[in-house]
């Protein structure tokens, strides 16, 4: 079906973010030779290597404000029985645009951010039709049943609670949006109905957004050229699978008035289960090709993320079998995140 989903379409198949950079540093000051206090108390220097460590945390303000931007492009290929073996293209398109404020910081560091979802647009495209959505302009595609969930977070603030090391642990204040959602569904629903809306585009779809713009941090110092490993488990279509995330301190670079910490990471996927049922239909995985790289700079001066990249690609050539057939299927996913900072 012709159809975006909320959290991205499959963004989830391989879901955290993977980060790369490169720099240069000195010791906490700005490239116009001030020093910046909040940096400097993050970076030290080992007395035997000499390299710089750095105490990688999210220090922000009360009061602290800040624009984003999250540019997620995916594109996918089918070919197999199904298609005559022709080959199927979809494409997906998304960009949000959100603000956020700190309104609390509390004794552990966990900080509460008002957030607010300004925009939305999105281009979708498969085989020869398009669809476009733009949350700024009030056409007919603003209440389709295609993007409804997606015009019911648009100014429509709400709570977010995010650790020190970058974890989103809390979502809170979606009344809001449940309202939006109920009225844009006809405002006809039973509780129960009204439950399975907030279950099915509820604060874990939201979180699954938002958690794109961290990077979570190993939770102690790290020294330049240090690795750490994030192992996690996600689903691609029906088969479960580990990503194991390498993540690399690079060093510190100096910009525009700004101290910046450069990570870079790499991803290698393994499948946890080659087959598996899928509504009465075995799928057989015979072999897959995975990957996935980018790079992060993370502002240690304003405790954010300043820009991120990252680039995934899963290939899958399956087998599925029911009722005595047969059918062949390769399907391939590449996903481009792009995160950035706006003020």
């Amino acid at each position: 079906m012709f159809k975006p989903a909320i959290i991205g379409i499959f963004i989830i198949l391989i879901s955290i973010m993977l980060f790369n950079g490169c720099g240069d540093k000195k010791d906490g000051k700005t490239d116009n030779g001030k020093v910046d206090s909040v940096a400097a108390s993050l970076i030290k220097k080992d007395s035997v290597t000499g390299k710089d460590k750095v105490l990688l945390k999210y220090i922000v303000k009360p009061g602290d404000k800040m624009f984003y931007k999250i540019n997620v492009k995916t594109a996918r290929t089918a070919k197999g029985t199904a298609t005559n073996d022709q080959e199927q293209k979809e494409e997906n398109i998304m960009n949000y645009y959100y603000t956020k404020e700190v309104k609390d910081i509390d004794v552990n560091g966990f900080v509460t951010f008002i957030t607010t979802i300004d925009s939305i647009n999105i281009t979708s495209t498969f085989a020869d039709n398009k669809r476009v959505y733009n949350s700024n302009v009030n056409d007919s595609n603003l209440h389709s049943r295609d993007f409804f969930e997606y015009t019911a977070l648009i100014k429509s603030p709400f709570y977010m609670r995010v650790s020190s090391q970058g974890e989103i642990t809390d979502m809170f204040g979606l009344e809001k949006i449940y309202e939006n959602l109920f009225k844009e569904l006809g405002d006809t629903l039973t509780e129960q109905e009204k439950g399975r809306v907030k279950e099915a585009f509820g604060k874990d779809a939201i979180i699954e957004i938002m958690q794109q713009e961290y990077q979570l941090f190993p939770g102690g110092e790290i020294m330049t050229d240090s690795s750490w490993v994030k192992t996690f488990s996600t689903m691609a279509i029906v088969f479960e699978v580990l990503n194991n995330a390498k993540y690399t301190f690079k060093g510190i670079e100096n910009k525009d008035g700004k101290v910046l910490a450069n990570i870079e990471a790499l991803l290698n996927v393994e499948f946890k289960n080659k087959e598996a049922k899928e509504q009465g239909i075995k799928l057989t995985l015979e072999d897959s090709e995975t990957s996935g790289s980018g790079k992060i700079q993370v502002n240690l001066s304003r405790g954010c993320v300043q820009y991120k990249e990252t680039a995934t690609v899963l290939k899958m050539n399956m087998k599925l079998s029911a009722q005595g057939q047969t059918e062949k299927s390769h399907q391939g996913i590449t996903t481009n995140i792009v995160v950035s900072l706006l003020n």
